[in-house]
């Protein structure tokens, strides 16, 4: 039912929008694109996966490129479809752990992340307006990228000494969802507007290492961490220059 809701609000925010916003574009957009700057945050459900000390948020950064299918052929048009992918990465931070390897204390970090990439289908009107809004539908994939490696002080990193890397670990999850966005500014061709985006993700459960779990087993000589399990629920919030 959630998503028949959103499903419908975009198809009436899209008519709403062609029909009442400013005239018709007299040039032929075949193109639009998005680089910014995003915020993750995760919903409840999520957080387990998350446990930072930023509030449970994340930083990062995205690109999106989108084309108009109907300038593809030899009678160039617009319209207000547009089609492309996204790719994202947000950063939700690192947790030290302290391990005991034959009696040598050290620190190991744990940094973790999401890598989303999404194929995206975008309506936004066929008018000339300087607030030109946009919704989209999109569905592909998360990815949780984590690595785990030894944690110098201020001396050595100083001195160039390598960090060991112990491990990396990553998991991946299906993902759908819907965003919806605004750009600011006279549409011109090849001119960069400023633009903002929200966007709800939506899809299955994600692996993760659990929080501190790091911890060296003497009777098989390796390092070993717990994995847990959480489903993959969060908003995504971006601004950045968009065409």
């Amino acid at each position: 039912m959630g998503q028949k809701r959103i499903l419908s609000g975009i198809i009436v925010l899209f008519v709403l929008t062609n029909s009442c916003f400013g005239q018709q574009s007299a040039y032929v957009e075949k193109m639009n694109g998005f680089l910014g700057l995003q915020v993750g945050v995760p919903t409840k459900d999520m957080q387990p996966a998350i446990r930072n000390k930023m509030g449970n948020t994340g930083f990062g950064a995205g690109f999106m490129f989108l084309t108009n299918p109907f300038s593809w052929g030899r009678n160039k048009r617009n319209s207000p479809l547009r089609i492309g992918a996204e790719l994202g990465y947000t950063y939700y931070g690192r947790f030290l752990t302290k391990v005991d390897i034959n009696g040598y204390q050290g620190d190991y970090k744990t940094a973790y992340g999401i890598l989303d990439l999404n194929g995206v289908i975008q309506f936004r009107p066929q008018v000339e307006s300087s607030v030109q809004p946009f919704v989209e539908l999109f569905a592909g994939g998360n990815f949780y990228l984590s690595t785990i490696r030894e944690n110098l002080n201020a001396i050595e990193s100083a001195l160039g000494i390598p960090a060991f890397e112990l491990d990396s670990y990553s998991s991946a999850s299906f993902n759908k969802g819907a965003a919806i966005g605004f750009s600011f500014g006279r549409r011109h061709e090849n001119n960069a507007r400023f633009t903002i985006r929200g966007s709800f993700n939506i899809g299955s459960d994600i692996k993760y290492i659990v929080r501190n779990s790091l911890q060296y087993n003497q009777t098989t000589g390796f390092m070993e961490y717990s994995v847990g399990k959480a489903p993959v629920k969060y908003f995504l919030i971006q601004a950045g220059i968009g065409l």
